[in-house]
């Protein structure tokens, strides 16, 4: 299973991505925010997104964080007080090889994640592309509503003052 940090932080930096897009060409062609998201279908971020790159951007990153990387680390045994590299040294000195080698981490979360972890990604990454087929364009309005409203809502947690331009939580509720 995915750790819940991870899954939060992957999410939450997706429905902000998309947000922002929708938000810029609101504003920039002066329109409702139903048109924005119509709009964004045709844009290249859009594109990117329909295929997958940020997951795929993501686990590219976790690759180059693989520990067996740091095995030979002058890092690994220097002093420091710092929690994360505390952890850090615990886990490639306390590994086998193997284990090193199936083990890599997210610094942004702090997290580990193995290759089972990385391939159940690649199936959120899979669910993700289908539900953004254009072939159903009412399904995949819905889906950045969604990543809309998703957004909002941590917003609303993180920034209560902070002014929401789709105003999307206003206009479902």
């Amino acid at each position: 299973m995915i750790p819940l940090k991870i899954k939060e932080h992957l999410d939450n930096y997706i429905h902000q991505e998309v947000y922002v897009q929708i938000a810029v060409i609101k504003g920039k062609e002066k329109v409702s925010t139903n048109a924005a998201i119509n709009s964004y279908f045709n844009s290249n971020h859009f594109r990117d997104l329909s295929e997958g790159r940020p997951y795929d951007h993501f686990i590219d990153g976790l690759n180059d964080k693989c520990l067996i990387k740091l095995i030979n680390s002058p890092m690994k045994d220097k002093e420091t007080n710092d929690e994360v590299i505390i952890e850090l040294q615990k886990k490639l000195k306390e590994l086998s090889n193997d284990d090193l080698e199936n083990t890599f981490w997210e610094i942004e979360t702090g997290e580990f994640i193995n290759n089972d972890q990385i391939k159940e990604l690649k199936r959120e990454r899979d669910q993700m592309i289908k539900s953004l087929d254009l072939k159903d364009k009412d399904n995949v309005h819905q889906v950045l509503v969604n990543f809309c409203k998703k957004y909002e809502e941590l917003c609303i947690i993180k920034y209560p003052d902070a002014p929401l331009p789709l105003e999307i939580l206003k206009s479902v509720n």
